[in-house]
């Protein structure tokens, strides 16, 4: 799916002329002139370059997820911990 979304976004840069011109040049070379391959060959390659970027991006956003998840683990097993160490201490009299 993002490759899909990455090779949109690589799409419509062609077709504004939004592209970046060191990198069509550098297909432009490699497609030896042939213009459509040349875009062809950018398109592949700048899909590439942004599906790259994306999943970069998800990488970064997982991480701080997992300081609010331990927080919240940690309080419930000291809940339970403390609910099973009433419930014995009522049960034994120890208070």
């Amino acid at each position: 799916m993002i490759d899909q979304e990455a090779r949109s976004l690589a799409k419509k840069e062609i077709e504004l002329g939004s592209i970046d011109k060191q990198l069509f040049s550098e297909c432009l070379e490699t497609a030896q002139g042939n213009e459509k391959r040349a875009q062809d060959i950018y398109l592949h390659r700048r899909s590439a370059e942004l599906a790259r970027d994306c999943v970069d991006q998800d990488r970064r956003e997982k991480w701080p997820m997992l300081a609010p998840l331990l927080v919240l683990y940690t309080l419930g097993t000291i809940g339970v911990l403390l609910l099973v160490f009433g419930f014995l201490a009522g049960r034994l009299g120890w208070w």
